[in-house]
């Protein structure tokens, strides 16, 4: 599956689906933070693969999820 497919997929879940997916990976989110990020979903861009999550970005989840949880998400998956 491509990334566009993917991001695709993961837009169709339910929050509880989410929840759950993203807990598979050790990331515990509440359904308040699944709401909240998922609009974060509409700006991921291919092209974090090659240049790398930007900043602003990385503030945005950083004030959803803190900067502890998000410090350990970006060392463990990127």
């Amino acid at each position: 599956m491509n990334l566009n497919g993917m991001i695709a997929e993961l837009k169709r879940m339910s929050d509880r689906e989410l929840r759950e997916l993203a807990a598979q990976y050790g990331v515990e989110l509440s359904s308040g933070e699944v709401r909240k990020l998922r609009p974060l979903l509409d700006e991921v861009s291919f092209s974090f693969l090659w240049t790398g999550v930007p900043e602003p970005f990385i503030r945005k989840v950083e004030s959803i999820i803190g900067p502890e949880r998000t410090r350990r998400i970006m060392e463990q998956y990127l």
